[in-house]
């Protein structure tokens, strides 16, 4: 091996976590090993945020982008627009109190409900919307997990994207409402497995130092895609026009063909020389064509058992990691359910829900970044923890009945600050500390399932909160520090992967199941 590397030529890795070293020989004499073995080995000689990685997570945090599209679209489309009075007829407030000769719409293109008449008695229509969007989004996870880990993450999510583009054309030309129901139940299965897929896909060409980065970009990317849809709404004054317009955005992500595929997804499910083939294709990205890496430079280790890729059997199978899977299924539900929670409850706080709303958002970015921070010094278990611990107090201050200044109470500032700046940031912390635990072999099957975890607790949070409201003032707040306390109880039990390497499957010599630290 050293005979082979004698001929390398020498060049300076810029990149270097240690002192910058002059070839591939000095990285390998600094880390005392004789060749990359490992992927994120590669990734620190190469680049951990070189060119090649920045513009893959450019074109993938396009999803982001639009993320609000298919979840939020339904909002504008089925808003209830302007309607007048006809000349000569005498009209009330409320139009579903008069005659449908008496108004008429100001424009009858507007939305949905002016278009296809959804109004007053069909006004059950529009719920039904997001009803059956909802068991589409269910199935989408369960299968597309699956499709990720057995046939890969690219093939898959530039499949689902090809589909959601047809699905939103579809919608766009509906001539009756059913038919739009049907694709949008479609869209929605579609919809939820790119932007899934593509959170595993991203995570998997960085080592762990650098993935917090990744989820603050891909939340600025998401933040715009909000402001994006908000615009375009205003622009455009028929309901064609705008669905059309947004169906066209779809198609920009579609540049993930020029993304290789994950080498860690083929290091496990393929040849060693394909991930080979991929990390020197990022080394002239990031070093240029003089990287001085070739093919005898690595020999990546490959674990051939330990389960098939999308074996979901393989978590029943390991008691250790069962336990652990079930501890993400619970974290997840329960974060959740305290999102969709708290911004139900906002009619239930003091002052305009509008200003609250606009509060909470203003708070997403400086709390993403102080988590991305957080998860890098201090690791993702201690970070979870920590917030945890910031929604049960913020959950016990607002069962206090104490006015501050003006509109503002205790329990208004309570829970703002535990909504966005505590469950929010659990969102962003259990996202990537799920990607990290699971293994190649079923990372986007488990990070599914807990979605779909995700998926009921959002679906229980508005129910929840009517009835704890109709039953006692300190009923919801109680089962908030309830719920966080057992969820920290099972933080101290979960494994770190803070500078831990991903590992293939459940036989690979990873070190995530093999840490001790005590929290």
């Amino acid at each position: 091996m050293e005979d082979d590397l004698k001929g390398t030529k020498v060049v300076r890795s810029k990149y270097s976590e240690n002192q910058p070293c002059k070839g591939v020989q000095e990285f390998f004499d600094n880390r005392g090993i004789k060749s990359f073995t490992k992927i994120e080995e590669c990734y620190d000689y190469i680049g951990p945020l070189g060119r090649a990685q920045i513009c893959y997570l450019v074109v993938l945090s396009l999803l982001n982008l639009l993320s609000a599209y298919n979840f939020l679209m339904a909002v504008f489309l089925l808003v209830v627009p302007e309607w007048e009075c006809k000349a000569g007829k005498v009209c009330v407030e409320d139009m579903c109190k008069m005659s449908r000769e008496n108004w008429d719409w100001v424009r009858s293109d507007r939305t949905m409900v002016s278009y296809f008449e959804l109004q007053c008695d069909s006004s059950y229509a529009i719920l039904a919307s997001s009803l059956f969007f909802v068991p589409g989004t269910v199935v989408g996870l369960a299968v597309s997990g699956y499709l990720s880990d057995k046939y890969g993450r690219k093939k898959t999510l530039l499949s689902s994207i090809i589909l959601s583009l047809i699905l939103a054309i579809g919608q766009t030309f509906s001539s009756s409402y059913p038919l739009f129901l049907t694709l949008r139940t479609l869209s929605g299965v579609t919809s939820v497995a790119y932007m899934s897929i593509h959170i595993t896909y991203r995570d998997e060409f960085f080592p762990s130092t650098k993935r917090p980065v990744c989820y603050f970009l891909g939340l600025l990317f998401k933040t715009a895609g909000l402001l994006l849809l908000a615009g375009v709404y205003e622009m455009f004054t028929s309901w064609r026009a705008l669905n059309g317009a947004s169906a066209i955005l779809l198609a920009v992500p579609l540049l993930a063909i020029f993304v290789p595929e994950s080498p860690h997804w083929l290091l496990t499910n393929s040849t060693t020389q394909e991930t080979t083939d991929v990390l020197l294709k990022m080394a002239r990205f990031n070093l240029g064509p003089d990287h001085g890496l070739r093919e005898e430079h690595f020999q990546l280790k490959k674990v051939s058992e330990g389960g098939e890729s999308g074996d979901v059997m393989m978590i029943i199978r390991n008691r250790a990691f069962l336990i652990t899977t079930l501890k993400f299924f619970f974290h997840w539900f329960v974060t959740s359910l305290l999102y969709y929670g708290f911004y139900y409850a906002l009619d239930a706080l003091s002052g305009s829900v509008s200003i609250n709303f606009m509060i909470m958002g203003a708070l997403e970015l400086p709390m993403a970044a102080a988590t991305a921070v957080m998860m890098d010094k201090i690791g993702r278990r201690k970070t979870l923890f920590v917030n945890l611990l910031l929604v049960m107090i913020c959950c016990g201050l607002s069962l206090l009945k104490v006015s501050l200044v003006g509109a503002w109470t205790v329990k208004r500032v309570a829970s703002i600050v535990g909504s966005k700046w505590g469950v929010a940031a659990m969102f962003m912390i259990v996202y990537m500390y799920t990607n990290e635990v699971m293994p190649t072999s079923i990372r986007s099957t488990g990070l599914h399932m807990c979605s779909i975890c995700a998926r009921i607790g959002a679906f229980i949070a508005p129910y929840l909160v009517k009835a704890c409201n109709d039953s006692s003032y300190y009923l919801l707040n109680s089962l908030c520090v309830l719920l966080c306390g057992v969820a920290i109880l099972l933080t101290l039990g979960l494994p770190e992967t803070k500078d831990k390497t991903l590992r293939a499957n459940l036989n690979d010599e990873g070190e995530v199941f093999r840490d001790d630290e005590k929290l």
